[in-house]
């Protein structure tokens, strides 16, 4: 557990500075075309776009692939992102905290005016394969996350699903949070809440995982996390924290990486594929079953499968950073 505990005060206690500039890079024609195709569903298809800090798009670090049936089970199509650690990508990623080699990513996501507006209810599908040689000791790979909007700015971290140190985690913020400013900018540090997902409960790598989550982005909101049909985390609260709108992401974002390289480990090329990822309004519009998926819901939180559950909270002028156990699995209420 201490591990643990360390593991996510490094991952979670830094906040999101929004950047000047530009924030995203539009598809090409074919490149739109391909990822409707192949990717994107309901109502993120053709309404994505990319990361301005994703490494450049060289040839083989993605493909698309038509339906696959193997040692890596099935889906009808998808992506292959290659990531490699040579691929470097924008200064603020590879060489944030001045010292190259952080960050690296290669993230698809919501144009400002495709994000979620506070006070809207959305259905989230993604489907991923990650083979199990995969390794992210002393370092991070988030699958997908979604970012608080204030304006036009991202100024914290909203949920996220990340593989870190080898377990996977859903993260997301909780109700209280503070707002640091200074003469340029301003920065929101939210307390967090981490589930630790356990890999015995259900495998989480070495096949075909598909993620539904059900989120009503608002102060009196709630957020369901569903992992192959099963609910494992379920949330009733401010989801909001005076956001203004939601924006989705997805696809490989490698970071702390410096951890790893200053211990004397090599990061690894990694391959991940996505499949039917999207956005909508119901659940049939990205799921086959929804009664049985809502059926599974209860009108209060609840967590199943996890190895534990966290409440980490940010430093202060006068505090550390601290993280605490709720004392999950005894606790199925945990938050």
């Amino acid at each position: 557990m201490k591990k643990l505990l360390i593991i996510l005060l490094s991952l979670l206690l830094i906040p999101s500075y929004s950047y000047a500039g530009k924030w995203h890079t539009n598809m090409k024609k074919q490149e739109k075309k391909d990822f409707a195709n192949y990717v994107l569903r309901a109502q993120s298809k053709n309404k994505m776009v990319f990361n301005i800090r994703n490494v450049p798009n060289r040839p083989g670090l993605i493909k698309f692939f038509d339906k696959v049936e193997d040692h890596m089970g099935v889906a009808e199509k998808g992506i292959e992102f290659n990531l490699s650690y040579s691929d470097v990508g924008d200064k603020n990623d590879w060489s944030r905290w001045g010292k190259p080699g952080f960050a690296q990513r290669f993230q698809i996501m919501e144009p400002y005016k495709q994000t979620t507006k506070k006070g809207k209810t959305k259905w989230y599908r993604v489907g991923y394969f990650i083979p199990n040689e995969v390794d992210t000791k002393k370092h991070t790979i988030s699958l997908f996350d979604f970012k608080m909007l204030y304006g036009k700015g991202e100024k914290t971290v909203g949920p996220s699903y990340n593989f870190n140190n080898n377990s996977f985690g859903w993260l997301f913020n909780g109700p209280n949070y503070r707002v640091s400013k200074n003469e340029v900018d301003e920065a929101y540090y939210f307390d967090h809440y981490a589930v630790n997902l356990d890999q015995k409960f259900s495998p989480l790598k070495g096949k075909w995982v598909n993620i539904l989550i059900n989120a009503k982005w608002a102060k009196d909101g709630f957020l369901h996390l569903w992992i192959d049909g099963k609910l494992r985390s379920s949330y009733f609260g401010d989801v909001l924290g005076g956001a203004t709108s939601v924006r989705f992401k997805f696809g490989p974002y490698r970071n702390y990486m410096t951890d790893a390289t200053d211990a004397g480990l090599t990061i690894k090329d990694a391959i991940i594929r996505y499949s039917n990822v999207g956005k909508a309004d119901s659940c049939d519009e990205l799921w086959s079953g929804c009664d049985e998926i809502t059926r599974q819901l209860k009108n209060q939180s609840q967590v199943h499968g996890a190895s534990a559950v966290v409440l980490c909270k940010p430093a202060d002028a006068d505090n550390e950073g601290t993280c605490e156990n709720l004392g999950y699995p005894n606790n199925l209420r945990p938050f």
